[in-house]
């Protein structure tokens, strides 16, 4: 790739290999939830979360998808833009990822799913 140091790339690859962690677990705590309680009032509100969980984790997801894919085809170098938009992409990452793992557990423990 194009100007990504190997810190960088690996940095990139662990945080999508955490999104895709959290795309998992979202899915299947929804898919208890809905097993032993059913679609109802008291189960709405954390299935729409979940689900938000899920569509967040896989945004970022596919913009490291994008962002790696269009700096690996800008040759000979990329330009800093594009450097920059992937280190604000890092830092939004990291931030939501550890907010969506602490509201994973949170909705574990509410249905006593430890």
């Amino acid at each position: 790739m194009a100007q990504l140091s190997e810190q960088t790339t690996t940095e990139v690859f662990e945080l999508q290999r955490r999104l895709l962690t959290i795309v998992h677990q979202a899915t299947a705590i929804a898919f208890v939830i809905l097993e032993q309680y059913g679609e109802i009032e008291q189960t709405l509100a954390d299935l729409e979360q979940l689900d938000n969980i899920r569509d967040r984790a896989d945004t970022y997801y596919s913009r490291f998808y994008t962002l790696l894919k269009r700096i690996a085809e800008a040759q000979p170098m990329a330009d800093s833009a594009m450097l920059d938009l992937l280190t604000v992409a890092i830092e939004q990452a990291k931030a939501t990822a550890d907010a969506l793992e602490a509201t994973i557990a949170e909705t574990k423990r509410d249905w006593h799913l430890l």
